[in-house]
């Protein structure tokens, strides 16, 4: 093992730009935040993580840090500005025993979709003597404007970069860094600034051009896009890498009020509307059963169970879907992987997950590791922001002797 690594992850920004709780968004599963933190802690040599929120929220980030993080984290109130809440972190860091030469990598978890590999290369550039800086080339041209918001010229685009985090440096470079700038005064944009003004070189090493910050409206699409890949293995397991067949299936339900919700499989205590259906409206069990009949040729859920028979009249869908796996191992096929993704503004799908997956798992014969689960809000936008709940599911099958 290398030399250890800790790091400040900042989470304490309002979102003003972005007009709501940026952070806690879901991206597939998991809030923003909690992609950067992951990042992290996927690190090899990484020691400790000093997180840095909200004053009056450090109940509610413990709350969700992934199971075993404890050690390893360290949740930190943060201050009226990203300065404060970099110190901050620094003097959690400083206070756990962190070695004054230790590499400290400064990020922000509005930045989800930043790479182990980019890490890795700040963490390289540091141990090499310098502060580091990720940095990209800049796409569009640029303009500068005089008061009356007239284009008074234009800049060079080749001589400036856009800077990223994480940014990097020693626990001492980055300590002393931050302390000079408020005690002179001065305003450092990001650590780099404040490293440079205090006179510590700062290297710029290659930047990610996925790694976006979540500032305004919109970003949030686009990085959630990025981070799809990142959702699910990018390849089937060994296992499963011969003789499959895939289909996929949608579904989607109203919601009407006083009605139970059932929801993957699951009841849904609490939640004042569920869905509606000729079954038990369970959209996500739909789409699944869709997708596994698909692959396997054998129609789709209307024509397994027609929706003017009243046999499926309030039916669960759990046994419908027993069913579907039943035809299939008739017709020689087994289910192999189930790939699920619900659009709901409510209920959250994210604390239910597993449960979720491990439901399905149970109905289809197979390992809760061949089930992955996702939950997306569709931002208020569509019929799944307010009226109701859609689901997408991929599904491969196997033959039943494979």
């Amino acid at each position: 093992m290398s030399a250890p690594v800790a790091a400040v992850l900042v989470a304490a920004g309002q979102g003003r730009r972005f007009g709501r709780e940026k952070l806690w968004l879901d991206f597939w599963g998991r809030p923003v935040w909690r992609w950067s933190l992951d990042t992290l802690l996927s690190l090899p040599d990484l020691s400790l993580v000093a997180l840095v929120v909200p004053a009056d929220e450090v109940a509610r980030f413990r709350a969700a840090l992934p199971e075993g993080a404890d050690e390893t984290v360290r949740v930190v109130p943060g201050g009226a500005q990203r300065t404060d809440s970099v110190v901050a972190g620094i003097t959690a860091l400083t206070a756990a025993g962190i070695e004054e030469d230790t590499p400290v990598l400064v990020h922000d978890a509005a930045r989800p979709a930043a790479t182990p590999e980019l890490m890795v290369r700040v963490v390289a550039a540091v141990r090499s003597g310098t502060g580091a800086v990720p940095v990209v080339p800049v796409a569009d041209s640029l303009k500068t404007l005089d008061a009356a918001r007239m284009v008074s010229g234009s800049v060079d685009r080749d001589a400036v970069l856009a800077a990223q985090t994480p940014q990097g440096g020693t626990l001492r470079q980055v300590r002393a860094a931050m302390e000079e700038t408020h005690a002179w005064g001065r305003t450092a944009t990001d650590e780099a600034a404040a490293m440079s003004a205090g006179g510590i070189a700062v290297r710029a090493v290659e930047g990610e051009p996925l790694n976006r910050k979540l500032t305004e409206p919109g970003d949030d699409a686009m990085l959630r896009a990025a981070l799809a890949s990142w959702a699910a293995p990018a390849a089937p397991p060994a296992a499963l890498a011969e003789g499959l067949r895939a289909g996929i299936g949608f579904d989607a339900h109203r919601l009407e009020a006083g009605r139970p919700m059932r929801l993957a499989g699951l009841d849904w205590p609490g939640e004042v509307a569920g869905l509606t259906g000729h079954s038990d409206g369970d959209a996500a069990l739909h789409a699944v059963i869709d997708a596994l009949l698909g692959a396997a040729g054998l129609g789709d859920i209307g024509t397994l169970y027609p929706p003017d028979d009243e046999r499926w009249a309030g039916a669960d869908s759990a046994e419908l879907l027993r069913g579907a796996v039943e035809q299939l191992a008739a017709a020689g096929w087994r289910p192999a992987n189930v790939d699920l993704a619900i659009a709901a503004r409510r209920p959250a799908i994210a604390p239910r997950r597993d449960e979720i997956a491990a439901r399905i798992a149970k109905l289809c014969d197979v390992e809760p590791a061949m089930v992955s689960v996702k939950g997306t809000t569709s931002d208020g936008l569509g019929f799944a922001g307010a009226e109701g709940v859609a689901a997408f599911a991929v599904a491969t099958v196997a033959a039943a002797g494979a």
